[in-house]
């Protein structure tokens, strides 16, 4: 078994009343991964912390990080930083680090770069400790040189935002945080009540609006629902939705993002490794032996998230096949004794026809108070401040510039 490369460095948990209380006595220290070939007590160890965290999780396995791993961005790093106690796994969190000349940039792996939610992960009543020491970590290792962390797509309760106003930068200083932007998740609790098709569970506004679309579907020929297990028959399956989703896109100004060869290369190579793991659940129904829609979905535990969907707009016609798809893939979720159907990030109009809740995720630069990294905000708020305007112009000229909907990996 290959030995990840490790660094290691012990931070002592501050000694506050309230830490004594309210948080593990303890030391943690940072073992840093270059690879995702970790021993097998780790390994085990590790996949339970993803579990315990199910509506970031799969986001965080180790099938879904290979892709990452395997084909970083430009310039950039990937890293697993496991936080231990003696010998014991605590924490983790997959980073990215882009080093351009004395400047560090510091991300979650796959933020902004199709994981719709990335964070630290935690054993219970470790969240606080696990997260000041990453913190205390990133200062030491790169603080000295001026630090950006470009956190995205990060949930809005995760405990790295407390940590941010607990611990300090080097020197002493503060971390001056620039919000972004703020991401909308709609979610159906299914729990709540059922969302059966038996029992008549829709997105139609009325059961008998549903069944007349679902019947319109049935009197186009023999009609086939599966959710495919075989790997000829995923890539097949994704190779229609690849096709559903240009065909969608192609009359605009967006693009598919599975138009992307880096994405289509990263989907294809962990769309087997998800199915191996039980985190895989990808819809098909077809009409005859013909593939007319395709949802890919993501599971842990009892959470399921709608990822991507796509069905045949030319071959529909009037059927509203995406309602089907969705509702048929809520469903399934519910036959398998899911509690939670995630519509995962954005907030289409149609997420809303079913009764959801919502989360966030959030968007923020963090910089240490060190004139660099100061001057690195200054200007980025500069170009920002110009290409505002600049959209602002085509805006007025009529012209589009809007992008596709999930953005290349």
């Amino acid at each position: 078994m290959h030995t990840p490369t490790r660094q290691l460095l012990a931070v002592p948990t501050p000694p506050t009343a309230v830490t004594a209380l309210l948080a593990p006595r303890t030391t943690l220290t940072v073992e840093v991964c270059r690879d995702l070939e970790l021993r097998p007590q780790d390994a085990h160890a590790y996949d339970a912390l993803v579990a315990g965290r199910p509506e970031a999780g799969v986001f965080l396995s180790r099938a879904w990080l290979s892709g990452l791993f395997a084909e970083p961005a430009a310039g950039s790093e990937p890293l697993l930083v496991l936080l231990r106690e003696g010998g014991t796994l605590r924490g983790a969190v997959p980073l990215t680090v882009t080093r351009s000349g004395s400047r560090v940039r510091v991300g979650l792996l796959g933020g902004a770069r199709g994981s719709d939610r990335v964070d630290l992960v935690a054993a219970r009543g470790f969240e606080r400790v696990a997260s000041d020491t990453l913190l205390a970590w990133l200062s030491d290792q790169y603080g000295a040189r001026g630090l950006v962390a470009e956190l995205r797509d990060v949930p809005a309760e995760s405990p790295l935002w407390g940590a941010l106003d607990r611990t300090t930068g080097p020197g002493g200083r503060r971390w001056v945080r620039q919000p972004r932007e703020i991401h909308t998740h709609p979610y159906l609790d299914l729990t709540e009540a059922s969302y059966r098709l038996s029992d008549g569970a829709c997105a139609f506004g009325d059961v008998a609006s549903f069944t007349r679309h679902y019947r319109w579907l049935e009197h186009r020929g023999r009609l086939q629902i599966d959710m495919l297990k075989e790997p000829r028959e995923i890539v097949a399956a994704f190779d229609a939705l690849t096709d559903f989703l240009h065909a969608r896109f192609s009359q605009g100004a967006s693009r598919s993002s599975l138009d992307n060869p880096r994405t289509q290369r990263f989907h294809r190579r962990v769309l087997p490794l998800l199915a191996g793991a039980g985190q895989l659940r990808l819809l098909r129904i077809a009409i005859d032996i013909r593939t007319v829609g395709v949802a890919y979905m993501l599971a842990c535990g009892t959470w399921r998230g709608y990822y991507l969907a796509g069905y045949d707009r030319a071959w529909a016609g009037r059927i509203h096949l995406g309602r089907i798809l969705a509702a048929v893939a809520i469903d399934r979720a519910a036959q398998e004794g899911a509690t939670q159907f995630d519509f995962l990030k954005g907030a289409e109009p149609v997420k809303y026809s079913w009764p959801v809740r919502e989360r966030a995720t959030l968007d923020t630069d963090v910089y240490t108070e060190q004139p660099r990294p100061q001057l690195a905000r200054a200007a980025r708020a500069a170009r920002e401040a110009m290409t505002a305007l600049l959209k602002s112009g085509r805006g007025l000229l009529g012209q589009p510039s809007g992008t596709g909907a999930r953005q290349p990996m």
